[in-house]
């Protein structure tokens, strides 16, 4: 006993060491591991690897520090805001690495990536390839996506966890068990244009608008808002020209008028126009055409003495996000972020909608409890609230990260053990599905440990099924099937489209895309080798990504349900059923690879309820074999070139 605590004293791992054994050991403080993310979870797992032993990782994470991350993310402090992530955590977490009087080690490095994991350029299959074990801290669909396919292409074994509130979930990846899109991944609802531009019934569609409204206001095209009417066109838009006024007040603001006072008048007097086109004039119109004939609530202009008699600093509840502010209030509050998105313009004035940024969140907060006024759509939002919705979060759990970043450990303590069998362990008889959920079981127990799936026979990406798409050949361009199907919808980073063979679309390192950008514009059915047509299968590759999949299309012209309200419709028919599972390994779907934090959810809603939530728990590249000939066609004529066999 006085010899194991000496021993103790001099080796802080001689604990580690007697649970686990030497050998396995030595493999913990000589294996390479690839984490991704740095955030929530992020935090733990580095903290657990450092105090486990593991002395060579390598940590990839686009976010900066932000004060809301202090509460959760322990490897911060308030010295750090505004810092990279990825760098903080790894030279906190390599400092906790403890000493060790083993010889032969190699040095203790926890080595910083401040970049996208989505990025082709530098985190591609070979960089994978370098790492014994890849451990996921994620938030979202397209970034996990990402890592999954690395991964399988790699053969690299891939621990994926991710939390929401109190519940959380850790599984392994790898080939012959399930991958990450074995399942159906859940993504945001899509609401038709209509419902939010003219019928919204629900908070959200409200939120949504705003959001819009906000794009309309701020961003440097007009034409990427949805709220973008133009001017010349069949129907005189009523709030346009007031939108167009305001913009130019709000980006020019030392040109548009010669001293500070008469600026901010004539921006007052543009923002009160502003609210009466979007509030009055614009909802009077759509009562005038009829068109809340059948609704089962009419909305009600707002009245124009509210808007004369609103003042940008009548709110006393400014500073309180968990206050219901008055429609007085919101006026008020609308007319002072203008005044501020004026003062911002140069500097801080973001273009799109970003729900951690002060300015967007209260306008957003404002214009759309405004239009719920309007529509008679209860209960208005607080900022705190709207915030829940339009950034799709929940409270964190601190307590839940930490649970599930050990448990990663655990499970990489059995891939590394397994790796050292002879013959190697199969990973699906070493490793377990482990939930953590709020309330105890039968038995009492907290976490449940469940046999890893096997891989789905219908998934695309580990098993090279076949992908049924529905789809009108006659109205989507290639252009749009491109970024809302072949990168939104199946996650492909830099694809190449072959049609019979050839080549109608190619991207990657050493395409040339603009031989084929004649194609953009063409309808599927338009394309060259006599288009896409019904039944025809095209192939998609994406070399960065080491995948290739088939897609048989089916041409839909007549659509039911919710599908037929959408502008661009689209079915793919046959992905991946979701099997039961008390929790998905899933991530939230955002607009951006962002692999920043892990416990951001998706708000679902459906036509009955607002606020229902699936739980989402949270070296170059090979070159490519094909080889082309130069294209046959002229200018103006669909461009394809031939596949040398």
């Amino acid at each position: 006993q006085q010899q194991d605590k000496r021993h103790s004293t001099m080796n802080p791992l001689a604990g580690l060491e007697r649970s686990v054994g030497k050998e396995l050991l030595d493999k913990i403080q000589s294996s390479k591991l690839l984490v991704v993310g740095s955030g929530g979870i992020g935090c733990e797992l580095l903290k657990d690897l450092a105090l486990s032993g593991f002395r060579q990782v390598e940590v990839i994470d686009l976010d900066t520090i932000d004060v809301s991350n202090l509460n959760r993310q322990l490897l911060f402090r308030s010295n750090h805001v505004g810092m990279a992530k990825c760098t903080v955590a790894c030279q906190v977490a390599q400092s906790m690495v403890p000493p060790t009087t083993t010889q032969g080690l190699a040095k203790v490095v926890y080595r910083a990536h401040h970049g996208n994991v989505c990025d082709t350029s530098q985190f591609h299959v070979a960089f994978v390839k370098r790492f014994d074990l890849v451990l996921n801290a994620l938030d979202n669909v397209e970034a996990r996506r990402r890592v999954n396919r690395l991964c399988l292409a790699g053969s690299v074994p891939l621990i994926e966890a991710g939390t929401t509130g109190y519940l959380g979930q850790v599984t392994v990846i790898h080939q012959d068990l399930a991958c990450y899109e074995c399942r159906t991944q859940e993504t945001q609802k899509v609401y038709p244009i209509c419902t939010i531009r003219s019928t919204p019934s629900m908070p959200v569609h409200t939120i949504v608008w705003a959001k819009e409204l906000y794009k309309l206001l701020c961003h440097s095209s007009l034409e990427e808002s949805m709220l973008y009417e133009d001017e010349e066109g069949e129907e005189p838009s009523t709030y346009m020209e007031a939108v167009k006024k305001v913009r130019k007040l709000i980006k020019a603001p030392n040109t548009a008028t010669n001293s500070r006072s008469d600026h901010d008048q004539e921006l007052a007097t543009a923002g009160a126009a502003l609210l009466e086109a979007l509030y009055h004039t614009e909802i009077q119109k759509q009562l005038d055409m009829g068109r809340y004939k059948a609704a089962k609530k009419t909305p009600t202009p707002l009245q124009y003495s509210l808007i004369e008699a609103s003042s940008a600093e009548d709110n006393p509840n400014r500073n309180n996000t968990n206050a219901i502010w008055s429609i007085q209030n919101c006026l008020s509050e609308f007319q002072h972020l203008l005044q501020r998105a004026t003062a911002a313009a140069s500097t801080e004035l973001l273009e799109a909608f970003d729900k951690d940024d002060d300015l967007a969140m209260r306008f957003v907060a404002a214009a759309s409890n405004l239009r719920s006024h309007v529509f008679g759509i209860q209960p208005l939002q607080s900022i705190y609230s709207a915030k829940g919705i339009a950034g799709n979060i929940i409270p964190a759990i601190a307590t839940t990260n930490a649970i599930c970043a050990g448990l990663q450990i655990l499970q990489a303590f059995r891939v590394l053990k397994a790796k050292l069998s002879e013959p190697a362990q199969p990973l699906k008889e070493a490793c377990q599905y482990i939930n953590c959920i709020r309330n105890k079981t039968r038995n009492g127990l907290f976490l449940t440990a469940s046999a890893l799936e096997s891989p789905n026979p219908s998934c695309f990406v580990c098993r090279n099924a076949v992908i049924p798409l529905q789809i009108n050949i006659d109205q989507w361009t290639l252009e749009q099937f491109l970024k809302t199907i072949v990168k939104g919808r199946l996650g492909f980073e830099a694809p190449t489209l072959l049609l019979q063979g050839d080549f109608i679309w190619e991207e990657g390192d050493g395409a040339d895309s603009s031989e084929y950008e004649l194609n953009l514009a063409k309808t599927l059915s338009k394309l060259p080798c006599g288009g896409i047509r019904n039944g025809t299968v095209l192939e998609i590759d994406d070399a960065t990504q080491n995948l290739t999949i088939q897609v048989s299309v089916t041409n839909q012209e007549v659509w039911e349900g919710d599908l037929a309200d959408l502008d661009y419709p689209f079915l793919v028919g046959a992905t991946p059923k979701a099997a039961a599972a008390p929790v998905k390994p899933e991530a939230v779907a955002t607009e951006k690879c962002d692999d920043d934090d892990d416990d951001d959810i998706v708000v679902v809603c459906d036509d009955q309820k607002e606020d229902d939530v699936v739980m989402l728990l949270d070296s170059d590249d090979e070159e490519r074999t094909n080889s082309k000939r130069p294209a046959d066609s002229t200018e103006g004529e669909p461009v394809a070139k031939k596949q040398k066999k």
